[in-house]
């Protein structure tokens, strides 16, 4: 039995290992742009500019999300002044009758060192390393349990001093920053919520995919 038993063993490490590898979308354009209308203003419009080329699955996850109207209604549910603005969960809407019922796919944590070619992924970068995209004033990055992998579709906009948030630096994926409408990002509250989200410049965005 004790060779049968080894034998299990080995099989569900195997199947653990391939747990990881999945195909995941990638944005190819180096940068892509997306509008966010929201409650608090609906005239003054908040622009994402997405970085392709430093976080290009985390990019194209949310411009997935953006394409099929999943961010459309959902609420701003965590919002801690001189520090994050958060939204973007699909399953709390401003309307319940609009919630978003299909299930969204969970993406690898994405870090990409300084001096590196290619990004980091599956767990926080070592502390000795700087991210080449932080936690400065404007950025957004993806929220996330305390399973690095476990990132989906809630974005946070980073509104506090880099001396606040500097701890989130390597273990948090920032995959963009505001371009337009920070003023709007700044006065969020708890509650207010996300009329439209749309990609702007639809015909320059390219995807690729990639095996992870």
């Amino acid at each position: 039995g004790g060779k049968k038993k080894k034998m299990r063993t080995i099989f569900a490490l195997f199947f653990v290992g391939l747990a990881f590898v999945s195909c995941l979308p990638v944005l190819k354009s180096p940068k892509a742009w997306v509008q966010i209308k929201t409650s608090r203003n609906l005239n003054k419009p908040i622009v994402i500019e997405l970085d392709g080329e430093n976080a290009p699955v985390t990019a194209a996850n949310f411009l997935k999300l953006a394409q099929n109207k999943m961010y459309d209604d959902t609420v701003f549910h965590r919002v801690i002044e001189g520090f994050v603005a958060q939204g973007g969960d699909t399953t709390q809407t401003h309307d319940p009758s609009t919630r978003h019922l299909e299930q969204v796919q969970t993406i690898p944590l994405e870090i990409k060192a300084a001096g590196e070619a290619e990004p980091h992924y599956y767990s926080p970068i070592d502390s000795n390393k700087s991210p080449v995209l932080t936690h400065t004033l404007g950025a957004v990055a993806m929220a996330r349990t305390n399973d690095p992998n476990s990132a989906s579709s809630q974005f946070y906009f980073v509104t506090g001093k880099e001396s606040s948030v500097h701890h989130l630096n390597g273990g948090y994926a920032v995959f963009g920053k505001v371009t337009q409408g920070m003023d709007v990002v700044m006065a969020l509250q708890q509650g207010d919520y996300i009329v439209e989200c749309q990609v702007l410049k639809p015909e320059t965005v390219k995807f690729d995919s990639k095996n992870l």
